[in-house]
């Protein structure tokens, strides 16, 4: 770690991830002589968090991993301190406490510890010799002690699958959302036999409408893939050696079905990461609560990117946290910037698929008006919907190039005609 000899404020960012890392490049724009440092748990500078189901098979190029070179952060004079994870904010004294025992004092503190994995409590049944000899409770805390089982959200967790895969020959995903969908592809084209077991009783109800989530099923299946709707885990079946060897057999839905396996990848969706903040005194609620200028309720206390509630709502979303960083940085060193209320919109490139989304609404409101164009031939699917003449989401499947004339007109609130004229269809 390089230690840069600044005598102006100091600004502590606890979370290296986009949100963190675009925090401390304004930051470093709006304050040459402020000392920045930022924290990260994992031993990795910032990364795309996104390319991680494309490590399942190898290690990506540096340039196509990491979100900077190393040089970055030498010439902006940031400082990184990794494999650091805080324990506690003291806001009285302005002074965080990691794990390892060390203290850091700040002027300006930014939270941007991101989110977590969620994982399902379940029964883990341990056989030997075809009887049950214990029954075990898997959850966030214990499952990466259970043998095959996975959750991807850190560079770590792929480093291990990709050790697990080389044995493997069948793979079951608990989850069938975005990151549910590309960690099953990325899988299958590993040469695994892979099923997806989802909840809901179409995939991305709440991005697709009900026609559009059957054309993506239908592509998910050509792709190899297996699904398995509305239907969830029950348990978790390993067998146990002799000698205390445990190898990961099954799992048995609630429905009855039983799936041979030897990886087991949660992906059910994530949880803000916000008990440090809670624990400290600051207002929480699903995530940590934040003004439009990305303020929490304590004092020089800045919180940006998936752990930030705005409104009453996580976005969640790669753009949203580059932008909630930026606001929090500019902020955080003296500036006067507002989050823009922003278009949720997914981009979705896998299982031979394009698929776009954007808006927030109930595609089962029947006060949604739409206009459609579909190609079967060209293998394109395009639907914009109305709720009271203003343009509110829209969907593509196949071609996706008008998907930011969509993002502008759901801003912009086109009339249907306006929309036409757009040329959005």
């Amino acid at each position: 770690m390089s230690v840069y000899q600044k005598d102006g404020k100091v600004y502590l960012i606890i979370g290296n991830g986009p949100a963190g890392h675009f925090a401390a490049g304004e930051i470093r724009k709006k304050d040459p002589d402020g000392r920045i440092i930022i924290t990260g748990r994992e031993k990795e500078r910032t990364y795309l968090r996104t390319q991680l189901a494309e490590c399942f098979s190898a290690e990506l190029p540096e340039d196509k991993f990491y979100m900077v070179k190393e040089e970055w952060y030498e010439k902006n004079e940031v400082e990184q301190l990794l494999s650091m994870e805080a324990s506690s904010i003291d806001k009285e004294k302005k002074m965080v406490t990691f794990k390892d025992g060390s203290q850091i004092h700040y002027d300006k503190l930014i939270i941007a510890t991101g989110s977590y994995n969620f994982i399902p409590s379940v029964d883990v049944e341990i056989m030997r010799n075809g009887k049950a000899v214990d029954v075990m409770k898997v959850d966030r805390a214990n499952f990466r002690d259970y043998d095959g089982l996975f959750s991807i959200r850190e560079h770590d967790d792929t480093i291990a699958l990709q050790k697990r895969i080389r044995a493997s020959k069948q793979a079951v995903v608990i989850g069938g959302g975005l990151l549910g969908l590309e960690a099953a592809w990325s899988l299958k084209k590993c040469g695994l036999d892979v099923t997806v077991v989802e909840f809901f009783n179409r995939l991305l109800p709440r991005q697709l409408d009900e026609e559009s989530s059957e054309v993506l099923k239908n592509m998910a299946l050509a792709s190899g893939v297996k699904l398995i709707l509305e239907d969830s885990l029950e348990s978790i079946t390993i067998e146990e050696d002799e000698d205390g060897n445990q190898n990961l057999a099954s799992v048995r839905l609630q429905g009855g079905d039983t799936l041979d396996c030897q990886i087991v990848l949660f992906s059910v969706g994530v949880r803000s990461r916000a008990a440090l903040a809670a624990d400290a005194g600051i207002k929480v609620n699903k995530g940590i609560v934040v003004n439009t200028r990305m303020e929490t309720s304590a004092e020089d206390i800045y919180a940006c990117g998936d752990v930030a509630e705005i409104n009453n709502f996580v976005y969640g979303t790669w753009p949203s946290a580059l932008n909630m960083g930026r606001v929090a940085g500019t902020n955080a060193a003296g500036g006067d910037l507002k989050f823009p209320p922003m278009v949720l919109s997914t981009m979705f490139t896998s299982m031979n698929a394009k698929v776009f989304s954007a808006g927030n609404v109930d595609f089962c409101d029947p006060g949604l008006d739409i206009l459609e164009h579909k190609s079967v031939k060209k293998g394109e699917y395009k639907k914009l919907f109305f709720r009271d003449d203003k343009l509110v989401a829209g969907i593509l499947l196949g071609d996706t190039r008008r998907s930011t004339r969509i993002v502008k007109g759901i801003e912009q609130g086109y009339t249907e005609e306006e929309a036409l004229k757009a040329d959005i269809l």
